[in-house]
């Protein structure tokens, strides 16, 4: 069969979409499942202008369409269904909105959902279609994990047990992105994946959800993967949910990077400040490989913030682990939730001020957005917070719910404002020049002035980003 693989992207709006486009890492580690299938892709996160008619002409060469995606990109893989039903073509839906909405196959356009991991369920799917050419109730009720309609009715199987070895996984399929360029700020990357689940129990995160338990690859099984990526690509993003949690393993994949000889590429990783603090001759092992960038969730200024949503950490730590990141030339992208339950309008503003003090490199302000099967979606549903229900919206930048002190436009407009204060209070370069002395007067930070010319072709998306700061924040 020849199988058309689509990304569907984000939906977009303000924030880093423009800077931040990483492979279809999930679909690169489907497609080995059925490898005697042709394959092709459709990645609308690197190609969001990918015109209709192209879309059209390959899904009519197709014979099987397979959509991965997330909640606020839904509406994009409801298109691409939509002129793959109008082409007779069988469509399934995988990937984070599937796992946790499985009442999107009553969408007419999708025929089956997959529930959380899908590399045992898809090629069995894929062979029952080869089989008998089509999908009926009767080829479909004794396949765990998938939802499906029957007779206008919601079908639910019993769920497929998660894949304890990680290492059984088949190598994910680079050939499968051809020659699209992925980008770090500006730099080329590329993407793998160490583990898979989380061990926290933030309230406002789906992890947990989609993925209950934490599993693990080995770290032989780790370099293999590294050493499947081309030399060329500068920048090497993990993408485990928290990738810290056991730090010996950690340590263990800096020494194999190391002994490889894979520690002129630069990673980039999200981690957990605790951990960083736990354990400091890890991190700074984590430092001689090449992590230069790493993803803490910072989200508020408040402790009682912090210990309301499940963070089990504290503001100490966090500018502890921070001056410790700066102090060894690692940057830090530090992402913000706007609008946590509890929190006022001038607590807010106070996160904001944070940010700032903690000159982290790279903000990231998000609106709290009450992501499905969450236990703040359970509240929010509860307490009729929740004001906006169309899944495009839920990008966390555009604010879908309010919370008892806060509306909905003054979430969005304290979202608009901390990316204001953050970046072109005084001027766009000015968040540049604040950050010099620091990047300029200590040699470990030294590697960012090798990657600046390639940083700095993201000038248009910059003044798209200035333009959208400009724009007073709208509540749809």
């Amino acid at each position: 069969m020849n199988i058309l693989y689509v990304n569907a992207g984000n939906a977009g709006s303000l924030g880093f979409d423009s800077f931040l486009c990483a492979p279809p890492l999930a679909l690169m580690y489907l497609t080995p499942t059925v490898p005697t299938h042709k394959k092709f892709l459709i990645d609308l996160k690197a190609r969001p202008d990918t015109p209709e008619d192209h879309i059209r002409r390959l899904i009519q060469k197709a014979d099987l369409v397979a959509i991965s995606s997330y909640t606020p990109s839904i509406k994009s893989a409801m298109k691409v269904g939509k002129i793959a039903k109008e082409c007779n073509k069988p469509v399934v839906i995988g990937g984070y909105h599937a796992s946790l909405v499985p009442e999107v196959v009553m969408e007419p356009m999708f025929d089956i959902g997959v529930q959380n991991e899908g590399e045992i369920t898809y090629p069995e799917l894929v062979g029952i279609l080869e089989r008998d050419g089509k999908w009926t109730p009767q080829n479909l009720k004794d396949v765990k994990g998938i939802s499906f309609k029957n007779d206008g009715k919601l079908v639910v199987n019993t769920p497929r047990p998660l894949i304890q070895d990680l290492d059984t996984l088949p190598m994910p399929d680079r050939t499968l992105i051809g020659d699209t360029r992925y980008e770090y700020f500006g730099v080329t990357m590329d993407a793998l994946e160490s583990s898979r689940g989380c061990v926290g129990q933030c309230d406002f995160c789906c992890v947990k959800e989609h993925t209950p338990t934490w599993r693990k690859k080995t770290p032989a099984r780790v370099i293999k993967e590294i050493e499947q990526l081309p030399r060329k690509v500068r920048w090497i993003g993990f993408q485990d949910s928290e990738f810290t949690i056991n730090m010996n393993r950690v340590r263990e994949i800096c020494d194999l990077i190391i002994e490889h000889g894979f520690d002129k590429q630069w990673y980039s990783a999200q981690v957990r400040a605790d951990d960083l603090l736990r354990d400091t001759k890890t991190f700074e092992r984590m430092v001689d490989c090449g992590f230069r960038m790493l993803f803490i969730g910072i989200e508020s200024v408040h402790q009682a913030t912090l210990d309301r949503i499940g963070k089990k950490m504290s503001v100490d730590t966090v500018r502890k682990a921070i001056k410790m990141c700066h102090d060894n030339g690692v940057a830090v992208l530090g992402a913000i939730i706007i609008g946590n339950i509890g929190e006022t309008y001038n607590d807010v503003l106070k996160t904001i001020e944070y940010a700032k003090e903690l000159d982290i490199d790279i903000g990231q302000f998000t609106a709290l957005t009450p992501l499905p099967k969450t236990k703040l979606w359970e509240e929010a549903n509860q307490k009729g917070w929740i004001e906006d229900r169309d899944w495009t919206h839920y990008d966390f930048t555009r604010v879908v719910m309010r919370t008892p002190d806060l509306t909905r436009k003054q979430i969005a407009e304290l979202v608009h404002k901390a990316f204001q204060d953050f970046y072109i209070q005084g001027g766009f370069g000015e968040y540049f020049w604040n950050k010099l002395p620091r990047y300029a007067g200590n040699k470990k930070n030294w590697w960012f002035f090798k990657m600046l010319p390639e940083f700095m072709k993201n000038i248009p998306a910059m003044a798209k980003l200035v333009q959208d700061l400009n724009t007073p924040p709208k509540v749809d």
